[in-house]
């Protein structure tokens, strides 16, 4: 008899497939049972809308201190309750409309999503993006109680999600570390915040908590956060299950969107004349009193990132970017443990691609 193919019950992933077995037709031996389809990975109709119809809503009147603006979106049809939540931030001068094309590919999939912007996006670390998400999805949970909300009586309260960009990617993870009630989260071209003081950058206890499942994505030609330096240390220093998804040829921009972004669509939100001369202002002054963090705590003046990209699409070259992410937002927010078997499957445009503690059933091919 013969193994066909073996997957590991640490991670999930396929760790060997042997040839043709030798006893093939002989007396007594033992015949392959019919086999399944195969699966096959998550690929460029992975990104497409579900079948839910969505609505959005401003949600200012959620806003405090950690974060000055939200939207909720959200499956507009009545009955469906119980539903599981994710709010998502950005990074270095991210506003709020850079994460938009995330929020309605999640609520046609039947999960609210709230897009959040923090009030100082050219300065807040790491850690101050953590506390805005962590903020941010108890607020959204108030929205199951209160009189005029879309969402009343619609909520399940106990199955959260975060998820954040770059430095909001680092934010998330430190989420994870500071509150095990979360169910997963999701880290977008990861930043740990390496130029803010340790105690608001993203750094690992020994050993790790493993409550918190960590999906990272990034693209292997991010230069403004390097996988090597940030992706890939980040998924090796994570004690949870955990999955990393590195996009070949992709860059800083492509996690943005779950058919794959571009700096060009993310740029395209850019600020006011008056905005600029009064950040440029405070980097002269900033440099003027030869601050050693003016280059990093400074306001760019230029285009800050505010275009949603990478919107979902039937189709699209870079879609498992947006399939991956969902599969893990259905196995943790949904439970649904048909995603187990797509998660462990290597994504055609994945140069890196590693994953653990996914634990997909043994399944051997015997013949």
């Amino acid at each position: 008899e013969s193994f066909g193919r073996l997957w590991s019950l640490s991670g999930g992933c396929p760790v060997g497939q042997s040839s043709s077995p030798k006893n093939a037709g002989r007396s007594g031996a033992l015949r392959a049972p019919p086999r399944s389809p195969p699966m096959s990975a998550l690929g460029p109709d992975s990104c497409a809308l579900g079948p839910h119809a969505t609505g959005k809503q401003d949600a200012q009147h959620l806003c405090n201190a950690s974060f000055a603006s939200a939207t909720i979106y959200y499956p507009t049809e009545s009955g469906l309750k119980s539903l599981p939540s994710v709010v998502i931030v950005g990074g270095w001068g991210c506003g709020e409309q850079a994460m938009a094309a995330w929020a309605p590919f999640y609520a046609s999939h039947g999960i609210v999503a709230m897009t959040i912007g923090t009030p100082s996006p050219f300065t807040d670390s790491p850690a101050v993006r953590s506390k805005a998400l962590l903020d941010a999805s108890l607020a959204l949970q108030g929205e199951h109680e209160r009189a005029d909300s879309v969402l009343r009586g619609r909520l399940d309260i106990s199955r959260r999600a975060v998820q954040g960009y770059s430095l909001g990617g680092g934010g998330a993870q430190l989420a994870a570390l500071a509150d095990p009630t979360l169910k997963c989260v999701i880290a977008l071209a990861p930043d740990g915040g390496y130029m803010f003081p340790s105690k608001h950058s993203l750094s690992f206890p020994s050993p790790p908590p493993t409550a918190v499942p960590v999906l990272i994505l990034c693209g292997d030609n991010d230069e403004e956060a390097p996988p090597k330096k940030f992706g890939w240390p980040h998924y090796r220093q994570t004690g949870a299950a955990k999955l990393i998804f590195e996009v070949e040829g992709g860059d800083h921009y492509t996690p943005l969107g779950p058919a794959g972004g571009t700096k060009h669509q993310a740029e395209a939100g850019s600020m006011s004349m008056e905005l600029w001369c009064v950040n440029c202002s405070t980097i002269c002054a900033c440099w003027m009193c030869q601050c050693p963090l003016a280059l990093w705590c400074t306001p760019c003046p230029c285009a800050t990132l505010n275009g949603p990209t990478g919107h979902a699409a039937d189709r699209a070259p870079r879609g498992a970017i947006g399939g991956v992410a969902l599969a893990w937002l259905r196995l943790f927010l949904l439970d649904d443990e048909t995603a187990r078997s797509q998660l462990v499957l290597r994504p055609d445009i994945a140069s890196g691609f590693e994953c653990s503690g996914i634990e997909a059933p043994l399944a051997m091919d015997r013949s």
